[in-house]
């Protein structure tokens, strides 16, 4: 990042990503190529035009093409003359220069040449620069290309790379990501009321709260009701369908599944009331709780679905110091929030297999987030699995960050598991922090 620094800096933002280069040495020029070629960029052919006046502004032994190769004998003018031609050629975007300072030129009148070019700002230039830095006089050379702005590298690769760095953002931003999707079928009201109600608590919602939220914004979740003893836990579980999911429903416990706060697979009556019963017993008051939470204490039910692609998305938003303020330049609230994406269950901290976009997101970017995990082939099926239903996860993705533009308020917010399956896709699990 440091290294393409230095390019982003200086230079122009090339048109495209056809690259013209001019060398005085054969070696450094194949490897640049093989770069710049792997990282997509194009060695456009020179017109006829162009030849023509290399073909009288170059020496002999000057290779005409592109790469131009100057030869090593070559003075400022022969490589001012490469240059030149270059920025006139339509088909040629950005420039590549290998500079290696020859004993018998003039490697400072080269230097200037370079920089004369440079300071137009026609095209973005980016030189590899090969030198013996201890001897003064290329020191000086140096000093000449780096007060005129042109960025130098040591090696060829170095130089490719920051160059192609550019080619590359100037695709991310010339590419047409469409408008953000405005879903009209939700219901801002109950959502504000539950945020509002929470108020900057710095606490983590009910799983009440959690899944009403959700649903005001139409992000499908699995089939749940709230209860309060062990006959309303049996009577959902029915209404649910066998099986189920029974957690403790408390804004205190976080992390349910290391607290023995989860049972899944429930398939009968019976195991409703000994899961709940047990819960009840585990959860009573203590020291860690508030007083009364083990007598109010609520379960969710939730139906349970197995066999589904385990995946995560979530919201993480910027938070100002303690004490502080946050940056002016992140813009306020809200302004930079990241909408995260990926391969969730319990190993998402292990596989770490997610990537990151800013609210609000589009269509195109949230298939983007797909197709670019590392284990993107997995959502197609293989060796013989289904893929998932890959809609119904950009709709959730793209209905998230509507939620999260229109309440800044959420500081955090992790959806994981949501299981996808071949038709559709539905959170099971969620947290919201105010």
């Amino acid at each position: 990042m440091c290294q393409v620094a230095m390019t982003f800096a200086t230079q122009p933002i090339p048109k495209g990503n056809r690259v013209g280069i001019i060398t005085n040495t054969g070696g450094p020029a194949v490897i640049a190529t093989d770069e710049l070629v792997s990282a997509g960029l194009i060695l456009s052919p020179l017109s006829e035009r162009a030849k023509n006046i290399l073909k009288e502004t170059m020496l002999p032994e000057a290779a005409i093409g592109n790469p131009v190769d100057v030869v090593a004998t070559a003075g400022g003018k022969h490589f001012r003359s490469a240059l030149d031609v270059l920025m006139d050629e339509d088909q040629i975007d950005c420039i590549y220069v290998n500079f290696v300072t020859a004993p018998f030129t003039d490697v400072d009148d080269v230097a200037r040449n370079i920089v004369e070019v440079n300071r137009m700002k026609r095209k973005p230039i980016v030189c590899n620069f090969m030198t013996n830095v201890s001897l003064e006089r290329y020191r000086n050379t140096a000093k000449i290309l780096k007060e005129g702005g042109v960025p130098c590298y040591s090696f060829p690769t170095t130089a490719a790379k920051a160059l192609a760095s550019l080619a590359k953002y100037q695709k991310i931003r010339s590419r047409n990501i469409g408008e953000p999707i405005v879903f009209t079928d939700i219901d801002k009201a109950q959502a504000s009321a539950i945020v509002h109600e929470t108020g900057h608590s710095g606490r983590f919602l009910s799983s009440a709260k959690v899944y009403s939220l959700l649903s005001a914004y139409r992000i499908p979740v699995a089939g749940w009701c709230i209860a309060d003893d062990i006959d309303t836990a049996v009577k959902a579980a029915i209404e649910i369908g066998f099986p189920v999911v029974i957690k403790v429903d408390s804004e205190d416990i976080i992390h349910k599944s290391d607290s023995g706060g989860v049972a899944i697979n429930i398939k009968d009556e019976n195991e409703v009331r000994n899961v709940v019963g047990k819960m009840k017993m585990k959860f009573s008051p203590t020291p860690s709780l508030p007083k009364g939470e083990g007598v109010g204490i609520r379960f969710l039910v939730q139906k349970f679905l197995p066999g589904g692609r385990e995946l995560i998305a979530g919201v993480v938003a910027p938070q100002p110091p303690e004490g502080g303020v946050l940056n002016p330049l992140l813009g306020g609230r809200g302004a930079l929030t990241l909408i995260m994406f990926g391969i969730g269950g319990i190993y998402v901290e292990i596989m770490k297999d997610v990537v990151f976009k800013i609210a609000p997101v589009t269509e195109v970017e949230a298939k983007e987030m797909l197709s670019s995990l590392k284990a993107s082939k997995l959502l197609d099926g293989v060796r013989g699995e289904k893929g998932i239903h890959k809609q119904s996860v950009i709709e959730i993705i793209q209905r998230l960050s509507q939620l999260v533009m229109d309440f800044p308020e959420i500081q955090e917010m992790d959806l994981n598991p949501i299981m996808a399956f071949g038709d559709k896709a539905l959170v099971v699990d969620a947290r919201i922090k105010i």
